[in-house]
């Protein structure tokens, strides 16, 4: 059987799209799956070992390049599949289904601009489903029961193959900020939106507090190029020297691989968590704004803390802080928990 999995984007999305593609190659024999992914993105999914990637060219047909549009058409019918499942639910998704010319085309019932219009089988998702990798496994499994497949009775496990050479440029930059001879903590300061950043002091103090009880302890900072003053910061509040400032200086690759050799994840909501989460590693995770029981870092109980706000307007669902200050996130937070949390996942 040959399937059609749809999830452009985002990051967050794409990893939580992963259970419910594992749950499909457990369960169907010989299956060959193809991913459309948005390019840039599609290192990520090069984390899967055996799914094929057909690159959708975002950037370039937001520029209304025809061209960039007519070779993706002709990739996508150039292949015969025997279902799509669109696990994105926009508009773009909906016509990318369509465009696969299959006779059996999933998707959320809920889905929105319109998207349901372009499916065949609209899945309708339970009250009780709140996490977005729990939606994704219940539209795969509805597809493989309606198909004659047998669901897994325990989930599938998600396998992951990290490149060498992204071993080797995260090695590469172990060694060029002495990074090695201690446990590493990964963290995460920075977020998409503003709101989800939790105070530049607020992480100086917990990354103190585990220094102090863990000297060994070896830190780097993540983020995007536009995250790395931010970073310095952090760095600098921190005011210690076993803490090297990474952000936009690793590739995709790098990330992930620099993720995969940290003992933990110490972070904001945001996309690397759930890299890190797909990879096994324990994440500390400040939520406020956002509602961790829909996009919490997934995984089994125990592994990942979640560190609430005590604010009350929480979850807000505001990019920007109602309230106007982000230091209003973590007021009142114990950092003794948190440093405990950390503590804990570190040894």
């Amino acid at each position: 059987m040959r399937l059609l999995v749809v999830k452009p984007s985002s990051l967050g999305d794409i990893v939580h799209t992963m259970p419910a593609v594992a749950e499909l190659r457990a369960a169907i024999p010989r299956v060959e799956i193809t991913w459309v992914v948005n390019d840039s993105l599609a290192a990520l999914v090069g984390l899967c070992p055996g799914i094929t990637i057909l690159p959708f060219p975002r950037k370039a047909l937001g520029k209304f390049s025809w061209t960039a549009f007519r070779r993706f058409r002709k990739a996508l019918c150039a292949a015969s599949f025997d279902a799509v499942l669109d696990f994105q639910g926009l508009l773009r998704s909906g016509l990318i289904s369509w465009l696969a010319r299959s006779s059996k085309r999933y998707g959320f019932a809920n889905a929105r601009e319109g998207a349901p219009f372009f499916y065949t089988n609209k899945v309708v998702l339970p009250k009780e489903l709140r996490h977005a990798a729990e939606k994704n496994l219940f539209l795969a499994r509805t597809f493989l029961k309606e198909q004659g497949f047998v669901v897994p009775e325990t989930p599938a496990e998600t396998p992951t193959r990290i490149p060498g050479e992204w071993q080797a440029e995260a090695e590469a930059l172990i060694q060029e900020h002495h990074l090695s001879g201690g446990p590493l903590l990964a963290v995460g300061s920075s977020s998409r939106w503003n709101s989800k950043s939790w105070s530049v002091e607020y992480f100086g103090e917990i990354l103190r507090g585990v220094s102090a009880q863990r000297p060994d302890v070896r830190i780097w900072l993540l983020g995007a190029p536009e995250e790395c003053g931010r970073a310095e910061a952090v760095r600098t509040a921190s005011g210690l020297e076993q803490v090297a400032n990474l952000a936009g200086k690793t590739s995709m690759g790098a990330l992930v691989a620099l993720l995969a050799r940290s003992r933990a994840l110490f972070t904001n909501d945001s996309g690397p968590m759930h890299i890190a989460a797909l990879l096994g590693i324990p994440c500390v995770a400040n939520f406020g704004s956002t509602d961790p029981t829909l996009t919490g870092p997934y995984g089994p109980e125990g592994r990942h803390e979640i560190i609430h706000t005590l604010c009350e307007k929480s979850p807000c669902f505001c990019r920007e802080c109602p309230r106007g200050d982000n230091a209003l996130c973590c007021a009142g937070v114990s950092r003794d928990a948190v440093v405990s949390a950390l503590l804990k996942r570190l040894s």
